[in-house]
């Protein structure tokens, strides 16, 4: 009886200490808020950060369809030469210090350098129905040499080009309403990617899907940058000209 006894207090101080344990969403990382600050960016659709995460470049859509250097609370340090024709992605390529853009309905891609001097465009063959829902997100991942393009939708698509910019993979993708701005996750080397339609960020990978999804309480987010540094994401609002902060905590 005595045996009895202690094995029914053991099985019910287990289930009190399984009870107790926190959820698995406690150890996801929280996205929280900093703060949000205006720019004098007309309609800032692409995001990336510097080399040292110390700066932020942003393009603009079209009429104005300029690049900017910002420091990290939105103010302009310069405009850069390149004017483009239909801007919406950006990204900083750690490997030469440079820029590629991407043009959305154009279906090219640009190499500029920090000053906004032409170094090279290239073509993108790719089968897309509308020409204003094109390339809107670019990422360079400086580990495989690869640029990923996003494009917006019908479809939405995830493409990869290889070092020598021949597109190696197309990805449809289905978890959002559309995809508007992408960066690299460089700890673990997942996406983030910001759905303005959705008013969401979502981070992800080509072999698990989505891992993580973050609401966004803002409108018409349309570039996304990650300090892994600082542990900060900035994303840029097109429709209400803004920079908002977050941190993971």
């Amino acid at each position: 009886m005595k045996l009895v006894w202690i094995i029914l207090v053991g099985f019910m101080y287990s289930s009190c200490s399984l009870d107790e344990s926190p959820p698995l969403d406690d150890f996801e990382s929280k996205l929280i808020f900093i703060e949000s600050v205006s720019l004098d960016v007309p309609e800032p659709s692409g995001l990336t950060l510097n080399g040292d995460g110390s700066a932020l470049y942003v393009v603009s859509d079209p009429p104005d369809n300029s690049v900017y250097k910002i420091d990290l609370l939105g103010n302009i340090k310069r405009t850069l030469y390149y004017s483009g024709y239909d801007l919406e992605g950006v990204t900083y390529d750690l490997r030469d210090h440079t820029l590629w853009i991407a043009e959305e309905s154009l279906l090219e891609i640009v190499h500029i350098d920090t000053l906004g001097n032409l170094l090279s465009r290239h073509s993108i063959l790719f089968d897309n129905s509308e020409s204003n829902k094109g390339f809107e997100g670019i990422v360079l991942n400086p580990t495989t040499g690869t640029i990923n393009l996003l494009n917006e939708k019908n479809p939405g698509v995830f493409l990869v080009l290889d070092s020598a910019l021949i597109k190696t993979q197309e990805l449809e993708l289905g978890f959002a309403q559309d995809y508007s701005g992408i960066c690299l996750n460089d700890i673990n080397g997942n996406y983030f990617i910001v759905s303005d339609e959705s008013k969401q960020m979502f981070e992800w990978n080509e072999q698990d899907g989505v891992i993580n999804t973050y609401s966004l309480n803002f409108e018409k987010a349309e570039g996304v940058g990650f300090n892994s540094n600082t542990n900060r994401i900035y994303i840029v609002s097109d429709s209400e000209q803004k920079l908002y902060i977050y941190e993971f905590q």
